[in-house]
């Protein structure tokens, strides 16, 4: 029989970046808060088997690609080799110290704690079924219970040879040969890391291009660098079966010629796109909206039911990680009763972590000019960067996206060294509602990469310096 614990102001089903979040900014205004987990460990998906651990192996392989590199710089090694055991036990230590971080921080911030899956059962009542079954009483509930990888129809992973993103995170060693199925951020992240571990590995994806959310250019230009490092890529490919034969993924996929063509690996990654778990957790039975597997929200990440409120991977915004903390912190400043100002969901950033990094925010060229924007773009390559020399990592460029009448940026792109920690300017230069010409008088330090970012605004003007 489960036990009946005291009303809490708020629950939140689900500790990813998403609800952890959640629950200690509840904490710090002043709510009484319980946080359910069905994981025996906190922090979701991104900590555990997303973007924490791909990181460190991305990371890894950087190091590995310089040492290769090494007489470039001076550096002289006698034998440069991998070992994959070293790799996988970092990642682990870096996982585990970040999740025994984030339950400190429950603690830490007063954040009653229960480990079991949550089942909202009635208005303002969350069962809780683990070891020691629990009812939950609380005014408002959270519901961030994020996504798993998705599947084609008939398709199953075996964890063995056909893999999503967690069972390819527990490899024992390097696929001589990598099949990956879907060209977004996941697909091209893991193909960037195994083929610089030495994996000969090809990329299948149905839509005419990699990362089909980036920027025809940036797209374009990844596509020729990553073919330009042994990475075969087959885009308005279609898969059509993925079967194990003989220990083996094998993949039938019609080509854009409308020809059937097989494909033979030793490992196959399913990366496809991502399916909420809106699922068995008491939604319907409430009368809450779903749409598609998605949860429409207010501003406030209010749904159709008073009380209940979803934020993260679940409801029909970009799935990101930063993005659903901030959804986070939006839900329980509202429920503290604090005025909020609707997240701005064009000034999220997007990065892929591979080589050469990826980076975006704001509009691309294609969706300004649809809204209607008389558009003017510049470039500024990488190439013409003395930091970027220095680093010997001149591939790709700054793109600016930028009103032609007033100036404003809309948009920055960019594919190159640093991209990802490069956008937090852009993503600055966007709130601020900054113009080209006011970034091209911010005296940017030299030498830096960021220099780009300054070059590419004067380029707006016909005014860059260095190319």
């Amino acid at each position: 029989m489960s036990t009946a614990l005291n009303a809490y102001d708020v629950a939140v089903i689900g500790s990813g970046p998403g609800g952890y979040v959640a629950a200690i900014k509840a904490s710090q205004l002043g709510l009484r808060v319980a946080l359910v987990e069905k994981y025996p460990k906190f922090g979701g998906t991104c900590l555990h088997w997303g973007c924490i651990p791909t990181k460190s192996l991305l990371y890894s392989a950087d190091i590995f690609e310089k040492a290769l590199k090494g007489r470039e710089f001076g550096v002289l090694c006698r034998e440069v080799r991998l070992d994959f055991r070293l790799i996988m036990a970092r990642k682990e230590r870096i996982v585990k110290k970040l999740a025994m971080g984030t339950a400190f921080l429950m603690k830490k911030n007063h954040v009653t704690t229960f480990l079991g899956k949550g089942r909202i059962s009635a208005p303002q009542t969350v069962q809780v079924a683990g070891e020691a079954p629990v009812e939950i009483m609380a005014r408002n509930i959270v519901v961030a219970t994020g996504t798993e990888a998705m599947l084609m129809p008939g398709l199953e992973s075996d964890g063995k040879v056909i893999l999503t993103n967690k069972e390819i995170l527990s490899l024992e060693s390097i696929p001589k040969s990598l099949l990956v199925v879907g060209a977004g951020a996941v697909g091209i992240e893991f193909a960037s890391l195994f083929a610089r571990f030495g994996s000969d590995v090809t990329v299948v994806e149905m839509l005419p291009r990699i990362l089909p959310l980036e920027d025809e250019e940036i797209s374009a230009e990844l596509h020729k660098l990553l073919t330009k490092r042994k990475i075969k890529i087959l885009t308005h490919a279609r898969l059509e079966n993925l079967t194990v034969r003989d220990g083996k993924a094998v993949a039938a996929m019609q080509t854009e010629t409308g020809e059937v063509q097989t494909l033979e690996a030793e490992k196959a990654l399913v990366a496809i796109g991502r399916r909420p778990m809106t699922g068995g957790i008491g939604l319907e039975d409430l009368g809450v909206n779903i749409v598609n597997g998605r949860i429409p929200v207010t501003s406030d990440m209010g749904t159709n039911v008073p009380g209940i409120f979803a934020i993260g991977d679940i409801v029909p915004t970009q799935q990101l990680a930063h993005l659903a903390s901030h959804e986070g912190i939006q839900v329980m400043r509202h429920i503290a009763g604090q005025s909020t100002v609707p997240l701005n969901y064009d000034q999220v950033p997007n990065c892929t972590f591979c080589s050469p990094e990826v980076a975006s925010v704001g509009l691309t060229e294609h969706e300004a000019r649809n809204r209607g924007y008389e558009v003017k773009t510049s470039h500024f390559p990488f190439a013409a960067i003395g930091k970027a020399s220095i680093l010997g990592e001149t591939d790709g460029f700054v793109k600016l996206v930028c009103d032609g009448k007033y100036g404003q940026i809309l948009g920055v792109h960019m594919i190159g060294p640093h991209a990802t920690e490069l956008i937090g300017e852009g993503t600055a230069l966007l709130g601020l509602e900054a113009t080209a010409e006011d970034v091209a008088h911010i005296i940017h330090a030299h030498p830096t990469v960021s220099e780009a970012i300054m070059e590419a605004a004067e380029a707006i003007y016909g005014a860059a310096i260095h190319f």
